[in-house]
Order: structure tokens, then C-alpha cells, then sequence
């Protein structure tokens, strides 16, 4: 269990390990956390890999607040997803929670929702839409696509009230109005 001191703790770690000079002093950690709430209020802060070993317990719990809330139907979520959250979180040193609006959907949960494409990688685990509390979405999205530059791929859309990030081709668009 991660509490909040060991929260505190990996941040500083990790904070320490992106200023020149003090990653040296502080060696960081190999974990990578995450820490996020659902649509259903239901919170989870957690070590979910050490070095290149993905803790599976973590990861199911991890899918459970991925998971289609209106169908209560826990889908498939790749650890590259959780990673790639885990890194743009780790910009503002995990001190604010992700806000999942949408993780994995149903075929029925998908068509409920409007402007949702029919094809979406929602339906394979492969996106979420998220926003950090406290965080402009405009900020969030300039680190998302930096970080997309970085790696070759990543979608990435803007919406008024999230960020739609999936692990798809490399492209972006905006939808300020939905």
C-alpha cells in the first residue's frame, strides 16, 4: 500500500531527479507510480513497476479504476498507457491526482457517448481521457505533445474539460467545444 508519506517521499525523488546537480545527490528509484481518481470517486496512489517489473496486483487495480464505470466492466489497459500517464504526471511531482473522465469502454458505453468516434481505442484499453486537478489543460497538453515528440507516437486531444491521450498513431486535434 502506498501511503502518503511514501508518496511524498518517491515525489521528492523524483523532483530531485529532474533538477541538474541533485540527481546526482538523490539517486532517484527505479519505481514509476501513479496516482489517480475515478468518475465513481474511487482514488488510487501506487508503486505499479520496479525497474522493468510491472507489479501484477498493482495493474489490477489499476484496471479496476480504468475500468467502464457505467457498465462496471473492467477492461484491458497496456502498461505502456500507464506509463506514459505516469511520466506526464511525474512533470508536476505527483502532487495532484490524474482525473479520469473515460478509461476503457463498452461497445454500448461508446456509442452512448456523443462525438465518440465508433472506432474509438477506448474500446481496446488503448486511451483515457484525463485531466491534473489544478492544472491548465492547455499545460497538461503541451507536455503531452512534447513528450509525443519524444516518442514517435501518442494521440492527443484537447476538449474543453480533458485530455484525450491514447497509444495510437502520433497525431493531435482539438474539440474546445465539446
Amino acid at each position: 500500500m502506498l501511503t502518503r508519506r511514501r508518496l511524498a517521499s518517491l515525489a521528492a525523488c523524483a523532483a530531485a531527479a529532474s533538477v541538474p546537480g541533485l540527481a546526482r545527490a538523490a539517486a532517484p528509484r527505479a519505481e514509476r507510480l501513479i496516482w489517480a481518481v475515478n468518475p465513481a470517486g474511487e482514488e488510487l496512489a501506487v508503486v505499479y513497476r520496479n525497474g522493468n517489473a510491472y507489479d501484477p496486483m498493482a495493474m489490477a487495480r489499476l484496471q479496476l479504476l480504468f475500468r467502464d464505470v457505467h457498465r462496471n466492466v473492467v477492461g484491458p489497459l497496456p502498461p505502456l498507457l500507464v506509463d506514459i500517464l505516469s511520466v506526464l504526471q511525474e512533470r508536476w511531482g505527483y502532487e495532484r491526482p490524474l482525473v479520469i473522465t473515460s478509461g476503457y469502454r463498452t461497445p454500448q458505453t461508446n456509442a452512448a457517448i456523443e462525438g465518440a468516434a465508433p472506432a474509438s481505442l477506448h474500446l481496446r484499453g488503448l486511451a483515457a481521457d484525463v485531466s491534473l486537478r489544478g492544472i491548465p489543460l492547455t499545460d497538461f497538453a503541451n507536455a503531452a505533445l512534447w513528450l509525443s515528440g519524444r516518442l514517435g507516437f501518442m494521440g492527443i486531444g484537447l476538449y474543453r474539460r480533458f485530455l484525450h491521450l491514447d497509444i495510437g498513431p502520433q497525431r493531435s486535434w482539438t474539440r474546445l467545444g465539446l
